[in-house]
């Protein structure tokens, strides 16, 4: 009977033994299963903060956006001004030019008169 009395104690020993395996294992797997949890809590978190984000990058883009338009549409502006300007002073130039030339053909055309006298 001592031999099946050790027998009996050393299958109880095994299965102790397994069973504390058993319980480490299933410890671990619980922290995994914690940590993956709050991994999922932290993703939806995110998740929800950049949906939440995309609506106000888009509004300050499009802010953005209508500011480069409007200083496009001022700079725009300037240009057909200088624009004008510039043909005015052009016309104003060639007047300048053509009242030159009315002179110098009037000038000479008095020297001719005085020598010929």
């Amino acid at each position: 009977m001592a031999a099946s009395d050790s027998l009996h104690d050393e299958r109880d020993s095994v299965a102790d033994q397994r069973e504390a395996a058993s319980d480490a294992r299933d410890l671990d797997l619980d922290e995994k299963e914690r940590q993956l949890a709050n991994l999922e809590l932290a993703l939806d978190e995110r998740g929800r903060t950049l949906r939440e984000a995309v609506p106000d990058v888009l509004r300050r883009q499009q802010e953005a956006i209508d500011r480069s338009r409007d200083v496009l549409n001022r700079a725009e502006q300037r240009l057909i001004r200088a624009e004008a300007s510039l043909l005015r002073s052009r016309a104003a130039v060639q007047r300048d030019d053509a009242e030159i030339q009315r002179e110098v053909a009037s000038s000479d055309e008095d020297k001719a008169e005085g020598s010929g006298t």
